[in-house]
């Protein structure tokens, strides 16, 4: 019984080998990819070229595609064996064999390479109609910073006292490093000349904080890139009187002056015991803007009467509210010269 024991696990034995050489036979003579170029980063213009190394290749199709994620296919094959599936002339395909190792090198070659190369390459050993042995390289190609024309705000419209925010986009390889400036070098509403980040906050702006500012992009390639975004900032009138008392003589002329500051630019108008005044031939109103936000008034009487002696209001409105000021306009004791 114990020999027949021992015959029994020495056959076992013999056909576990057997079988274990036949397994080694079969996969050292499986197709494999035994070598594929590291991913590459290169410089738009330069030449590149794709090493894909096949082992047991005999009469199996490998290819090079690009991974077209977006796609439905999912990839576009560029070449099959030593025949090109697109006719670029940027493209070159090379296969170099060895038959003592059945073996063969595929090698892909794209010369002045632009940003539209970059992406993921595929070598690929077809077995089957639903089966392949794949394995990717990664190409990454250099290019300058370029802000989104689309995405980053040309400017932005802001209510004093309320917060802003802006942000840049920007796109490039390697990855843009974003930063903020103000047109003539003018201080940031934080403080100092410049600010980083793709994010430019400001609380509680100020109508100080309007004006031109600048998006920067640099990535280390080629120049800079850079986007005006201009800001403005909505406020209410607000008037200022530098002569609020008016001294002048009868069958004299009096010119009354006021100054509003506003954004958007207000209506301003005169008034006289309620109701507004017109030019006509006693009364001349002209409003002239003088700066983005600064708006003169001058009421100028052509000559006066007893009954233009009082006070005069400045109104000036505009979507945000409105304000008034006063101006007494009186007979002085001492006679004035005129100055007109």
């Amino acid at each position: 019984m114990q020999l027949i024991y021992n015959l029994k696990l020495l056959f076992i034995i013999l056909w576990a080998h057997l079988i274990q050489n036949a397994l080694t036979a079969i996969t050292s003579s499986s197709p494999a990819i035994s070598g594929i170029t590291k991913d590459i980063v290169a410089n738009i213009g330069e030449d590149i070229e794709f090493n894909c190394t096949v082992q047991n290749v005999g009469r199996l199709s490998v290819s090079w595609a690009k991974r077209t994620p977006k796609s439905g296919s999912g990839s576009v094959v560029l070449s099959m064996r030593s025949i090109l599936s697109l006719s670029d002339p940027r493209y070159t395909i090379v296969e170099t064999k060895d038959n003592k190792t059945d073996s063969a090198v595929y090698t892909f070659k794209i010369t002045k390479i632009e940003t539209s190369d970059t992406g993921s390459y595929e070598c690929q050993v077809i077995l089957a109609a639903t089966e392949k042995i794949t394995k990717t390289l990664n190409l990454a190609v250099k290019h300058p910073a370029i802000i989104s024309q689309e995405r980053t705000p040309k400017s932005m419209v802001v209510t004093e006292g309320e917060s802003l925010e802006i942000t840049c986009y920007a796109d490039g390889f390697p990855q843009p490093t974003l930063s903020w400036e103000r047109a003539h070098n003018a201080i940031m509403p934080a403080g100092g000349q410049m600010h980083l980040g793709a994010t430019l906050r400001i609380k509680e702006v100020h109508r100080l904080d309007r004006g031109a500012y600048y998006c920067i992009a640099t990535n280390g390639v080629g120049q800079p890139d850079r986007r005006l975004i201009r800001v403005e900032v909505e406020f209410r009138p607000q008037i200022a009187i530098q002569r609020p008392k008016i001294a002048q003589m009868l069958s004299h002329a009096a010119e009354l002056e006021c100054t509003v500051q506003a954004y958007p630019a207000p209506a301003v108008f005169w008034y006289r015991s309620g109701s507004k005044l017109q030019t006509d031939s006693q009364h001349q109103i002209s409003n002239t803007a003088s700066s983005h936000e600064t708006t003169t008034s001058v009421l100028r009487i052509a000559s006066i009467s007893e009954s233009d002696f009082g006070d005069y209001y400045c109104n000036a409105t505009n979507k945000l509210g409105h304000a008034d000021a006063r101006l007494h306009l009186f007979q002085p004791v001492i006679p004035v010269p005129s100055i007109f």
